[in-house]
């Protein structure tokens, strides 16, 4: 009995220890392995990875060549562009300068700024301090330049920057925007208030007290040979660049610089650093005052997860051409991991959460499975809201002047836009959500700096008090083309922001069928006063058919229709009588006309009234010959400028709105708003469009 009870419980001992951990290194080296095995799947060039746990690296390797040409292999002391992970550390600088007394984070931004401040759209200025920058809360939009060194553009000063792009455009303090140029202006207040340049401050007053001896702002000309070269997709390298921003993306280090970084960040000084800001500050630094989701912040620099496979996790990832890099920290766990890669991938996330998935338990790790493509959704089909639905006319506000819009959502969902005098385009990947539409289309905003290469423009605009506001993004266009057989990738240039406001000109925003060819659905036979005796109304094969009524007979719209801004066409023609077979009463805004197609004996033209005289005394009146059972195409065009008719496409009327007064004769008054009648005469009408209609 006591041998089967030993056995039972060397079998629960055993069970115990093949369910614990791994020792460490065992793992990391399974770890290692893997991201070696990944590399020969992606084709990624070079790799770099530091893990910090418990005060100490215990972990740091290089993993491919950092210079394929030279065959340069990568270390853990290879530097590599940081990308944004440069925020958090541009972030420490703000925050020494605040200890010290030079600046206040919760103070307005502009007050640290020159003659050149933010400006806003939405909201004050003054509301815009410096946490709201460090926290992407500003209200200012997307923002990336690229500068490549082989381009004869010069990059701008900071202060040109500001002044184009330094805008708000959603009110500050109110919603998360990730935006670069915050960061920027981060850099340029470190310039102002510490007395030194960004890139030395940082090197004497944040690198070299964290002994980050292989950290820069920018890339110094003597450690170019040092440096991992940036490569795109195709294995090119790069066309080194630069930035207005520097902030936000221009720092290089090594996976070794950057696990210093995150000991200090973790409360673990190692020996040779300087603890250069109190622990209360650090946690600062950290703690999320801006949420960009359930559970997830972004505090000064860095993203809080709340819940990471069940861990609080502080982190920074990076990524732009030739550059992909993640650091992650695990502060109640000491541990941090850092990856960095010199190409646009997602391994280096991939990597650092295989890592954590080793010194974590229950940390989440799902394999990535390469054999199969990702699976592309398309988004939802827009269905507008009638608030939406219409013709837009407004302007994009740029630092070299306005640039018209017009804006056409129609009814099925459908949207088309025109930028300046270019051509009517479709508008893709349109969506409403939570009162903002957005959507992209292929324009040249025709400034000096989108004008350096192909873009498309993003619209993201709020819906309020009747108008479309907010932002205009123009974002180079990186479609792969071909040249003589050959793939050439696009490079990245610029995302850009702009304000823009419009407003609704028409509730008709393309155009729409108004008759169903089958009834008389939104519709409505006239029955007041002179057309109480009207004759029989009946749709028979796709016409409508008026009988002739005694005097009057007609239909009229029982939908909504618009005042203004409007184009309607269709076909009619008389089948018996002598007087008008077509009178169209139509609304001019607050006023009403009408259009009169064979009257007073018919064949008199024109429109009723002008100035109180009737169509057949004003400068509108023409004649035609009308035949009977011969189909005429009528077109109608009311725009705050013009109303303009048209017969078989000639012209019968043209007049300017604002040089006269428009009214009808007290017997039209049942047709409006809109409306088609017949007097002594019976009449047939088909094909009956509305179309949206701008000057």
């Amino acid at each position: 009995m006591m041998r089967l009870v030993l056995a039972f419980v060397l079998m629960v001992a055993m069970t115990m220890t093949s369910l614990a951990k791994k020792p460490d290194m065992a793992n990391l080296k399974e770890a290692t392995a893997w991201i070696g095995r990944q590399m020969k799947v992606t084709g990624d060039p070079a790799l770099a990875i530091a893990v910090v746990k418990d005060g100490r690296i215990i972990l740091e390797r290089g993993f491919g060549l950092a210079d394929t040409d030279k065959q340069t292999k990568a270390t853990e002391h290879t530097l590599f562009s940081l990308a944004s992970i440069s925020k958090p550390i541009t972030a420490t600088g703000i925050m020494l300068l605040d200890q010290r007394g030079k600046l206040e984070i919760d103070r307005a931004a502009n007050e640290y700024l020159g003659a050149v401040k933010i400006r806003a759209k939405v909201g004050d200025a003054a509301d815009v301090s410096v946490n709201n920058l460090l926290n992407h809360s500003s209200g200012m939009g997307l923002h990336y330049q690229f500068y490549y060194q082989d381009d004869d553009y010069a990059i701008p000063s900071r202060d040109d920057t500001i002044r184009h792009y330094g805008i708000a455009v959603s009110k500050p303090g109110t919603g998360y925007k990730y935006c670069n140029l915050g960061y920027g202006i981060l850099d340029y207040l470190i310039s102002r208030h510490s007395g030194k340049p960004y890139a030395q401050f940082m090197r004497e007053d944040i690198f070299e007290p964290l002994a980050m001896t292989n950290t820069y702002v920018g890339l110094p000309a003597e450690r170019v040979d040092d440096a991992a070269v940036r490569y795109d997709r195709q294995g090119k390298a790069v066309v080194p660049y630069g930035f207005d921003h520097d902030g936000a993306s221009a720092v290089y280090s090594s996976a070794h610089d950057l696990a210093m970084f995150a000991l200090f960040n973790l409360g673990r000084v190692s020996k040779g650093q300087t603890a250069i800001l109190d622990e209360a500050a650090v946690q600062r630094l950290h703690a999320p005052t801006n949420p960009i989701r359930t559970g997830v912040g972004y505090g000064m620099g860095w993203a809080t997860n709340e819940n990471d496979s069940g861990y609080k996790t502080v982190s920074h990832t990076g990524g732009m051409p030739g550059v992909a890099t993640r650091l992650t920290l695990v502060p109640e766990h000491g541990i941090a991991v850092v990856c960095l890669c010199n190409t646009s991938s997602s391994l280096p996330h991939k990597t650092v959460k295989k890592i954590l998935s080793v010194l974590l338990e229950d940390y989440k790790f799902d394999s990535p499975n390469v054999l199969l493509p990702r699976r592309r959704t398309l988004p939802p089909r827009l269905k507008p809201s009638t608030e939406l639905t219409g013709t837009w006319r407004g302007s994009i506000e740029t630092y070299e002047g306005n640039r018209q819009l017009f804006l056409w959502i129609a009814k099925d969902g459908n949207v088309r836009v025109k930028l300046g005098n270019q051509y009517i385009t479709l508008v893709a990947h349109t969506r409403f959500d939570n009162g903002v539409f957005t959507g992209e289309f292929a324009g040249d905003l025709q400034t000096s700096d989108t004008s350096r290469v192909s873009h498309y423009l993003r619209l993201v605009l709020r819906l309020e008090d009747g108008n479309l506001r907010g932002a205009v993004e123009t974002i180079t266009n990186e479609s792969v083309r071909w040249a003589k057989g050959e793939r050439v990738p696009q490079r990245g240039y610029f995302g850009l922001t702009h304000w823009a406001e419009l407003t609704r000109a028409s509730i008709v925003g393309g155009e729409r069928s108004l008759f169903d060819r089958q009834s008389l659905a939104g519709w409505k036979v006239i029955e007041e006063n002179d057309f109480k005796n009207h004759g029989p109304v009946a749709v028979v094969d796709g016409v409508i058919q008026i009988g002739k009524g005694k005097p009057a007979a007609g239909i009229k719209v029982s939908r909504d229709f618009p005042r203004i801004n409007y184009e309607v066409v269709f076909e009619a023609r008389r089948t018996e009588g002598n007087d008008f077979f077509c009178g169209v009463t139509f609304p001019i805004q607050d006023n009403y006309c009408s259009f009169i197609v064979g009257g007073w004996g018919g064949g008199v033209v024109g429109l009723s009234n002008i100035d109180t005289m009737a169509a057949v005394e004003n400068d509108t009146t023409r004649y035609l010959e009308v035949k009977d059972n011969q189909w005429y195409t009528i077109r109608l065009r009311v725009t705050e400028q013009r109303v303009i008719a048209w017969i078989d496409g000639e012209e019968f009327a043209n007049i300017e709105v604002a040089e006269h007064k428009f009214d009808i004769w007290w017997e039209q008054e049942p047709v409006r708003p809109f409306g088609i009648a017949s007097w002594n005469t019976s009449a047939e009408v088909r094909n009956i469009r509305l179309l949206p209609a701008v000057d």
